[in-house]
């Protein structure tokens, strides 16, 4: 007969902040064994802040976190530990945050986009298996273009969007 002191299934649940959880090298520990369940949070006793199902100590499967309205905040999936498919993020108000395409090896796969809290793309970038591929396009909070270029074999081509620290004018001795 095999006994464990510890449900090996999501259904066994324990709050984050019970005084039993310590993280230990990226591993969640509790009564000093790898967890293996769903951890909550929450903003009041009725309220669910986050819900995250851990497997061995690491984050496995969907983990997902509310705004204190109720709304959803973001969608997460993990295996092993590991940020992996699609990661989606909300603004309070509804709007969409953020949207990271990760492979199985925790590495950005694909297009990344950001928002801005009013709407506007903030960021949209390509990639593969953690290499900037393809166009990449960073925009003001009004929209325009604060960098658009293209990378090829690694190599960035176009506006990049920095900016010099200092300004030199021709046939003056002052920097500006």
């Amino acid at each position: 007969m095999l006994l464990s002191c510890q449900p090996q299934d999501a259904s066994f649940i324990v709050e984050a902040s019970h005084p039993d959880m310590d993280l230990v090298n990226g591993v969640l520990l509790f009564k000093k064994r790898p967890f293996n369940g769903t951890l909550n949070s929450y903003y009041t006793p009725s309220k669910l802040k986050a819900k995250t199902i851990y497997r061995n100590g690491k984050k496995e499967g969907l983990e997902v976190s509310w705004h204190p309205s109720g709304s959803v905040a973001t969608n997460r999936f993990y295996s092993k530990g590991i940020k992996t498919g699609v990661h989606k993020g909300w603004w309070d108000h509804g709007l969409p945050k953020y949207v990271y395409h990760f492979n199985a090896l925790g590495a950005y796969h694909g297009n990344i986009k950001e928002w801005y809290r009013n709407g506007v793309l903030f960021r949209g970038f390509n990639y593969e298996h953690g290499q900037e591929v393809g166009l990449q396009q960073l925009r003001h909070l009004d929209g325009s273009i604060k960098a658009n270029y293209e990378v090829v074999n690694g190599e960035r081509f176009g506006l990049i969007g920095l900016k010099k620290c200092f300004r030199v004018t021709t046939g003056s001795q002052q920097v500006k």
